[in-house]
């Protein structure tokens, strides 16, 4: 079988796992290393090793060292640029231990499960929050708004820096700023409070939702990445489900204060384990795994996180920040793409009608069947379910389609259709049972049918989603955490405009025709964009790739 091309995106020439068969994405596709002097020119014999720069090694050629490839730091903050020390071979793309790549991951998705879990373990309190701040229940969702308007934001800030400076450092002030939030809200009496303070809690939050997708791109190859992307959406969507749960039964034991001492102590200990586990992956400082961290880029509790031959590896270059090149406005422009801002769009549509079931579910399931705060959040189990199960289908099947087109087109694979074959129908289906969902609440059916209905839609988003976010991080595996903090503003822009629209519709037309557009909405419009995609998406690819093999 021939060999993929490799596929440069923003730069990172990104080989075939095909060029390996059936080797994994671990340490084996670095040869060990010599038991030689430490000080000797060939105690590192690795190529893994040898082609990265060492600690204070101001002089690093552009030239090929072994099957690797180190430039220096561009000259310019073209988010095409290829960051310092970046590892371009995709044969040895991760000498992380194998339970150290799960940790990663796990790490991430628990860090992306953060974000959507704050925002509903807050809506069963809202009718005593609207109660007891003497507001009226718009004035209530306005909150809800401005956390998803935040959400979709700041990551675009955090996203740059976490490329230029490191994964660790930024998850770590992100959720101290997200714990501090917390614990003033824990204590707030007056809207204008729980409104300022909400809105710093997103942005702490929702870093993780960018740099969770950065981690993912630093230890996997493409052909593992579909079940990686699917354990970290499944954070990002069973957040949402399991927040209601816990907001409903603390809110209802106690008070509407009580969620927020809650996610204070859920937040501090999960900023210590951090702190004390968590490893740096960015490859433009610690390679492939095998540079060691130094200072706040170390874990504080020392683990073991490469084999043994890689212990005496140099040490990783202190990142020099300068803000000129952070590339603030990469996120932004990458809407300049514009099968980027088409993937965006495709995403946004149905995320913005999910978005407008799930928080006009606990309005309806009070008005219409009298549940309390607790039954309430009991429903969103449903939510949780579905998006779990779509998380592991959605994995496999992304990665069984690629290694299927790997098979059959080598050279020739064509990422965009190889990610989006099934959307079609995944958005018809899902259509379908938002109309039904929408009907079975303005009839006021048994509640089952609702649940039932939004299961459906949790494990069809889910795998719907996950295509998308894979196809992104395909595209830009060196600024992951860039695009999706773009395809976050999108998303969380639009869903917020859901939000805010949702009840009124519901008050004007009622459930069932408000949902009933919006399927329409979300199904035809992404018709279109699906087309283009499928026949011009490859084209936008090659045009990136042309210019990226010029600027090296």
């Amino acid at each position: 079988m021939a060999a993929p091309a490799p596929s440069p995106a923003l730069g990172h020439w990104e080989a075939s796992p095909a060029s390996t068969p059936g080797a994994s994405d671990g340490a084996s596709a670095s040869p060990p290393l010599s038991h030689t002097p430490k000080d000797s020119p060939s105690s590192l014999e690795s190529p893994a090793i040898s082609a990265l720069p060492r600690e204070n090694d101001a002089s690093v050629p552009h030239e090929k060292r072994g099957d690797l490839e180190s430039p220096p730091a561009p000259a310019s903050d073209d988010p095409n640029a290829l960051p310092e020390n970046a590892v371009t071979s995709d044969d040895s793309y991760s000498v992380f231990l194998p339970g150290v790549r799960l940790f990663i991951v796990a790490c991430a998705s628990a860090s992306g499960f953060m974000s959507p879990f704050s925002i509903n373990i807050y809506l069963p309190a809202l009718p005593e929050i609207t109660d007891k701040l003497h507001i009226s229940s718009s004035k209530s969702l306005v909150s809800v708004t401005m956390y998803m308007l935040l959400q979709g934001l700041s990551p675009s800030v955090w996203a740059p820096i976490s490329d230029a400076f490191g994964r660790r450092p930024v998850l770590l002030i992100t959720f101290a700023v997200f714990l501090a939030a917390n614990l003033g809200l824990s204590f707030a009496n007056t809207y204008w409070a729980l409104l300022v303070l909400r809105m710093a809690q997103a942005s702490g939050a929702s870093s993780a939702i960018a740099i969770g997708s950065g981690c993912i791109s630093d230890v996997s190859q493409r052909a593992q990445r579909g079940t990686y992307m699917g354990w970290f959406q499944s954070g990002v969507m069973v957040g949402p489900a399991i927040g209601p749960v816990i907001g409903g039964l603390v809110s209802q034991r106690w008070h509407w204060h009580s969620v927020f001492f809650f996610l204070s102590g859920f937040g501090g200990v999960f900023l210590m384990f951090q702190a004390l586990f968590l490893p740096e992956s960015l490859r433009a400082l610690v390679g492939n795994g095998s540079l060691r961290p130094i200072g706040i880029w170390r874990t504080l509790v020392p683990i073991r996180l490469v084999p043994p031959e890689y212990r005496d590896a140099p040490h990783m270059h202190r990142p020099k920040v300068h803000l000129r090149a952070m590339g603030f406005d990469r996120p932004w422009r990458m809407f300049g793409h514009l099968d980027v801002a088409l993937l965006i769009a495709l995403y946004a549509l149905p995320f913005g009608t999910y978005t407008m079931v799930s928080s006009a579910l606990s309005t309806v399931l009070n008005d219409n069947y009298g549940l309390t705060a607790l039954k309430m959040g009991l429903c969103y189990i449903t939510l949780g379910t579905g998006a779990a199960l779509g998380s592991v289908i959605s994995g496999k099947v992304i990665d069984r389609d690629y290694a299927i087109h790997l098979e059959r087109h080598g050279a020739a694979l064509n990422l965009h259709r190889v990610r989006l074959k099934n959307q079609v129908v995944f958005n018809a289906i899902f259509s379908v049972f938002v109309i039904a969902n929408g009907w079975t609440l303005d009839r006021k059916v048994h509640l089952a049918a609702p649940l039932i209905c939004q299961f459906c839609l949790a494990l069809l988003s889910t795998l719907y989603f996950n295509s998308i976010n894979t196809l992104l991080v395909d595209l830009f595996p060196t600024t992951a955490a860039s695009v999706t903090a773009a395809l976050n503003i999108g998303r969380c822009i639009f869903g917020a405009v859901c939000v805010a629209i949702v009840q009124p519709m519901i008050n004007g037309i009622g459930y069932g025709w408000t949902f009933f557009l919006a399927a329409c909405v979300t199904f035809f419009g992404t018709l279109p964009i699906l087309a283009f995609l499928w026949y011009w998406g490859a084209h936008y690819k090659h045009r990136r790739d042309v210019r990226a093999k010029e600027k090296k």
